[in-house]
């Protein structure tokens, strides 16, 4: 229930917004937080946990916590307790099946116990091993908290910003603010960045809210703004991050209504709202006193306030009805309440002082860790040095005997005191090692609440120690940031060809190819790959990468990158060349044309250029060889002119002899087409008679038109990426990437032609050898389907239905010759003509045949016509 306005309150309370939760229509009002106006809407269960799904609710109002996690406007895990109410807002719950009152999954934390030890997954699920995939979906479907939408865009626009400062004051409390007043005083540029809202201080520049994710070196902080990421180089750093409140450890802990002293502060001096009826106060602070004294003025009624400073207490239990306090048992002794007030003291927030380098060392006269030895161009000020703490040192947990409840020790994880004792009795007894392996301190709060508690109940189990248990280490980000600000505004490279906007013209359908933006097709795939077949066609390759190696040297470079020969090319002649990576697998395909004796024009697949080029110069940088390598890919565009009457087209655009003596197969000529300089490749990738013409890219549409009205009274069509891979398809030539993945070599890719390992060296040679000598496990083939239906890329062969033998890299259907085909890894024993195999389908398994030569034209006749 809201109170009467309250002094220095955060609330405008003429002036009221209006959200959505659960198809309810919730009013708040300016100031309020959305978590504040559900609270004094009478919501008292915001979240479900992790594992057990148990009912949390406010704990700390200061967003430390991930009991308050919903998502709003479709962004997950929003903590409403520090998210501003806004007119129009849509909240929902999340991590629940049914209702954040009634979770069909709360099953677990009634009957999941003995089935969900910590590292459950590893141990009960493993056995036996045929159900671990039912296990593995079931547990990917309720592992999480928020969901995100797959099919959303990007929701905000985010921006990075690089400044500079004199100055960067980390925390905008008193310590803070006086801090920098000083070095502003001084004539400094002071900028003062705070995650909470903070008044305007005179000659400070101050970014609030605005959280500062971690120190780097240089002085270098990123400051999350919100929609904007400030990366600040900062010459001196003040740290004033204050004390993060530590709760305490006992059965019923996580119930709704136990709550930190600064969550019910907040709730009633910020925002005007009665946290209870009746309460029960447990503190180590003066902090407990306050919020005591807080309750009071509110109307609350205090059944009763337990300064452990001054009385021992060894028992708390807390009891709840449906996951909701109701009690609590002290010692034995019963008090009725509906909120428990609970305070283990403060722990400096030393996180962004550790990564720049301070050391963290424990304090055992108060009971806390403190940063030390800070490093230069670094102050740390306020609290956050451990100034000011004084309190009584709470126990490791305060369970009694045990056995009267879950004794969290993180709530983010829910991970009880049960589950750090096993992790020990496993032999788990570093606390590195335990945080790994219970996941205690990873979950939302990285581990503001549960480091501390994690420490002593380590400490009190191995007899040690805080000291000598340690700290885990303080790894960015100090809190969670999306995705989308860390990545900036979404400038997506788009490279488009000098023919792109003909393409459009003609009723292209553009789709992604790496960055690059090609046709997928002019609206009739399958007539396109007919017309290549019938006629004659023309396709926009201009995105193929282009290089140019010369040098003295350039054959010995070559012939160590590749496993094939160039020394006995004659200039004017192509090859086909294949890039293995150092371990032997294929990184990259494409020709190479001799065009002199020291100059070689080389192509690469379009989404390879950039990783080709890096490839080829820094072996030049490792051997020394005098090579020179150019990349011109952007200023080269290219077009590939196929089918049978190709050649005569080509008659009309050049006066160079096409003919099959003038310019034979894998031939290379310089000549003028449609009156531009041009390189002729005679190559072809679609089975058919082909030229593949490369000039420079401001002619790209005066040669494309005059290839069309060229071809026009021969029925030319321009084709697209989908037609060109069903004619490939048809000669069984291979899409790196696609057919192959980042284990394939070119043995088992079934081009063991191109290896000469007869050779001295190259690159791959000894992996390649090393595959030669254990024997050819699988193999990459061909195959057709028996039934004509078309497999999905990626569905699995199956021997005989018993087990997954391999997998189906391409698949289409060919309209020349009405089959279903396609290429597949298969074990080597089935790489033999007119074998088969099984390949799953949606309703069960199809059988297919094995095709180990190309389905058309098998002896490349109308290739070489």
């Amino acid at each position: 229930m809201r109170l009467p306005a309250q002094p220095g309150e955060r609330l405008d309370r003429e002036r009221e917004v209006t959200f959505s939760f659960s198809d309810q229509s919730i009013r708040a009002f300016e100031g309020d937080t959305i978590g504040s106006a559900l609270y004094a809407a009478g919501q008292r269960v915001f979240s479900r946990s992790f594992k057990y799904h148990r009912p949390r609710g406010l704990l700390c109002c200061s967003g430390n916590c991930p009991n308050c996690m919903m998502t709003v406007d479709g962004v997950p895990n929003v903590r409403v307790c520090a998210e501003p109410a806004r007119e129009g807002a849509s909240v929902h719950q999340q991590n629940v099946w049914g209702s954040l009152e009634h979770d069909a999954l709360a099953v677990t934390d009634k009957l999941g116990g003995p089935f969900t030890p910590v590292g459950f997954y590893y141990r009960t699920m493993i056995r036996p091993r045929w159900a671990w995939p039912l296990y593995e979906k079931f547990l990917r479907n309720v592992a999480g908290l928020g969901k995100l939408d797959k099919h959303a865009g990007r929701a905000n626009r985010y921006d990075i910003e690089h400044r500079h400062a004199e100055v960067l004051v980390v925390g905008g409390g008193d310590a803070g603010r006086e801090a920098a007043r000083e070095h502003a005083g001084a004539g400094r540029h002071v900028v003062l960045v705070d995650e909470g809202f903070v008044e305007p201080l005179e000659g400070v520049e101050v970014i609030s809210p605005g959280r500062a994710l971690g120190i780097w070196e240089g002085g270098l902080v990123p400051v999350d703004a919100g929609r904007v990421l400030y990366r600040f180089r900062a010459e001196h750093l003040v740290v004033a991050t204050g004390t993060v409140e530590q709760p305490l450890v006992f059965p019923g802990n996580d119930l709704v209504g136990v709550m930190l002293p600064d969550g019910v502060r907040r709730l009633i001096g910020d925002w005007g709202i009665k946290p209870g009826e009746k309460a029960v106060v447990v503190t180590v602070d003066e902090a407990g006193r306050e919020a005591a004294a807080a309750l009071r003025g509110s109307g609350v009624e205090i059944n009763g306030v337990y300064d452990l400073r001054r009385e021992r207490i060894r028992e708390i239990v807390g009891r709840g009805r449906g996951g909701i306090l109701r009690s609590v048992e002290i010692d034995g002794r019963k008090l009725s309440c509906d909120l428990l007030v609970m305070s283990g003291g403060r722990q400096p927030a030393y996180s962004l002082l550790s990564q720049a380098g301070a050391k963290v060392e424990y304090d055992p006269d108060r009971g806390v860790f403190v940063p030390t030895e800070i490093p230069d161009g670094i102050e740390a000020v306020g609290s956050v040095t451990g100034e000011g703490l004084a309190a009584a040192i709470p126990a490791a947990s305060y369970n009694g005997a045990s056995g009267k409840g879950k004794c969290f020790v993180c709530v983010c994880e829910d991970v009880t005191d049960k589950d750090l004792k096993r992790a020990l009795g496993e032999g788990f007894d570093s606390i590195e090692l335990a945080k790994r392996y219970t996941t205690v301190t990873m979950g939302p709060c990285q581990g503001r609440l549960c480091h501390v508690p994690s420490i002593r109940l380590y400490a009190r189990e191995n007899e040690q120690d805080e000291a000598t248990i340690g700290t885990t280490t303080a790894r960015p980000p100090w809190a969670p940031v999306t995705l989308g600000l860390l990545a900036g505004r979404p400038h997506e490279p788009a490279q488009r060809t000098s023919m792109h906007h003909r393409h459009k013209e003609l009723g292209a359908k553009m789709m992604w190819t790496g960055t690059w933006r090609r046709p997928h097709s002019y609206g009739d795939p399958e007539g396109e790959a007919q017309s290549v077949h019938a006629s004659v066609g023309v396709i926009d390759v201009s995105t193929l990468g282009k290089m140019i190696v010369r040098g003295p040297d350039s054959v010995e470079f070559l012939e160590r990158l590749y496993p094939n020969r160039f020394g006995d090319m004659k200039p004017m002649r192509i090859r086909y060349g294949v890039l293995n990576s150092d371990a032997g697998r294929i990184m990259d395909d494409g020709t190479i044309a001799r065009l002199d004796d020291e100059t070689f024009y080389v192509t690469t697949t379009s989404t390879g250029a950039g990783a080709v080029v890096e490839w080829f110069e820094w072996w030049n940088a490792v051997w020394g060889l005098d090579v020179e390598i150019v990349n011109v890919t952007g200023g080269l565009a290219a077009v590939n002119v196929a089918g049978p009457r190709a050649r005569e087209v080509m008659r009309r655009l050049t006066d160079l002899d096409i003919s099959n003596e003038g310019l034979g197969y894998l031939d290379a000529r310089e000549a003028h087409v449609a009156g531009v300089p041009s390189l002729i490749l005679r190559i072809g990738f679609v089975g058919e008679l082909g030229y593949e013409l490369h000039f420079p890219s401001p002619n790209g549409e005066h040669v494309w038109n005059k290839i069309l009205a060229a071809g026009d009274d021969f029925g030319i069509r321009p084709f697209g990426l989908e037609p060109q891979r069903v004619l490939r398809l048809e000669k069984m030539h291979i899409l790196v990437g696609q057919d192959t993945d980042s284990e394939s070599n070119v043995l088992e890719a079934n081009m063991g032609w191109i290896a000469k390992l007869d050779k001295d060296d190259f690159v791959g040679k000894w992996s390649l050898e090393h595959v030669r000598d254990r024997g050819l496990e699988n193999m990459l083939v061909g195959f057709e389907m028996e039934n004509g239906h078309v497999p999905v890329e990626g569905a699995q062969v199956v021997l005989e239905g018993t087990r997954p033998i391999g997998r189906i890299t391409s698949s289409r259907w060919s309209p020349e010759l009405r089959r279903s085909i396609g290429m597949a890894w298969v074990p080597a024993e089935l790489a033999e003509e007119g074998k088969s195999f099984l390949v799953t389908v949606k309703d069960g398994f199809e059988r297919a045949t094995v095709r180990l030569r190309p389905f058309f034209d098998p002896d490349g006749e109308r290739l070489r016509s």
